[in-house]
């Protein structure tokens, strides 16, 4: 399951002057930076692993729970992508399929299948089937 770029060139906007890499004012930045946009096609797979095990913020459960769980979750997944890159989010990828469908035991379990869903409806991705949950 690889990322993989769209044919469209990069997009480049406004030069910004006092910002850091990520856009937040910083004084101390000084040297001048171009906002660039990439579109980056990426799987059910590819998001869940991301988030579930990218290093940076983490998302706690309350999140996913609360009204604004998706904001959450469009936060956590742009500093994901910002920060991983994609031999790891590849094998991030294949490690959340294998707790996800249950191939890997994990104490993620649960939280992977609260995220799922939180994922299908805020990027229309498809997933399979996630594992029957058996017992409480």
């Amino acid at each position: 399951m690889h990322g993989t770029l769209a044919i469209t060139p990069l997009t480049a906007g406004p030069i910004y002057q006092f910002v850091d890499v990520l856009g937040e004012s910083d004084e101390t930045e000084t040297a001048p930076r171009v906002a660039v946009q990439l579109t980056i096609n990426l799987t059910f797979a590819e998001i869940l692993g991301r988030l579930l095990f990218s290093s940076g913020p983490i998302l706690m459960m309350e999140e996913l729970d609360s009204a604004d769980a998706e904001e959450y979750v469009r936060v956590r997944l742009w500093f994901a992508l910002t920060d991983t890159d994609l031999i790891a989010a590849d094998d991030f990828a294949e490690k959340a399929m294998d707790i996800y469908t249950g191939r890997r035991a994990s104490r993620l379990l649960p939280f992977a299948l609260r995220l799922g869903p939180i994922i299908t409806h805020m990027f229309g991705v498809t997933t399979p089937a996630a594992p029957a949950r058996t017992g409480a």
